[in-house]
């Protein structure tokens, strides 16, 4: 894994093995046209065995951005771990992104400790993304406008929901731009959220603005979802830019903004 991450450009030297752990694993059943069933083996994974003594200060202190997943949250010590890290974030003035990942089959912490845990976590946070059900887990509140009104700061924080083929919605305290999404043939949607989270994050820290930011991350998801696979689907930025160029979107992905 290591190796085929570092193979692709990534900064592997942060990577620390668990020796106590084991990696997760997800199979997804593919019917072409609709959408998958997954079936996680999570089994004493490793990556919840992240602990706060793991996150390095002068890491946080010289990165652009912390991401916090909500998956993340759902046992300890990693919960304790990635609210450190948000928290460190925010002291240094990072970007903030919470990723709210709600994944029900992956919780065994009761109803309460949930909405607590992603409430600690919202506190830190500058940017949340997260489809409308998400929203709602992640506060327990009945409706997309309550959960909302129940973010702390939510007026001050970039909030995006994702609505899958049909786009995303950015808010911006009173302002809401819906953002269309891309029709493509859906083969599998596993991976879909991940691509966009690339996309977008890749358009912030451009300095792109937000909505221009989705629209990449939109492009990015309709491109992971063709594929078959889930990482491997995840477009290079050739073939990035093929795909635009077809769909007629005009990005120009070495630039602040759109052309």
């Amino acid at each position: 894994m290591i190796g085929y991450l570092a193979a692709e450009g990534v900064e592997t030297r942060y990577i620390k093995q668990e020796k106590d752990g084991k990696t997760g694993i997800v199979f997804a059943e593919v019917y072409p046209g609709k959408d998958s069933m997954f079936l996680f083996y999570r089994e004493n994974v490793a990556d919840l065995h992240l602990a706060r003594s793991d996150i390095e200060r002068e890491l946080i202190e010289g990165t652009r951005s912390v991401l916090v997943t909500g998956t993340g949250l759902s046992q300890q010590p990693s919960f304790g771990a990635n609210l450190h890290a948000a928290k460190l974030g925010r002291r240094f003035e990072k970007t903030v992104v919470f990723n709210l990942d709600w994944r029900p089959s992956l919780w065994q912490a009761p109803h309460p400790v949930r909405i607590s845990r992603y409430r600690k976590v919202f506190s830190e946070s500058s940017i949340v993304i997260g489809n409308e059900g998400e929203y709602l887990a992640a506060t327990g509140a009945a409706d997309l406008a309550a959960a909302i009104g129940s973010i702390p700061g939510h007026a001050t924080k970039l909030l995006v929901v994702t609505h899958g083929a049909h786009g995303v919605t950015v808010i911006e305290g009173d302002r809401r731009t819906d953002v269309p999404g891309i029709p493509v043939p859906l083969v599998k949607g596993l991976g879909g959220g991940d691509g966009f989270l690339a996309g977008f994050m890749f358009g912030h820290l451009k300095g792109w603005s937000a909505a221009q930011a989705a629209g990449l991350g939109n492009a990015v998801g309709a491109m992971v979802v063709t594929g078959h696979a889930c990482s491997e689907s995840m477009p290079h930025p050739r073939e990035l830019n093929r795909f635009l160029k077809e769909k007629g979107m005009p990005f120009d992905l070495s630039s602040r903004s759109k052309v």
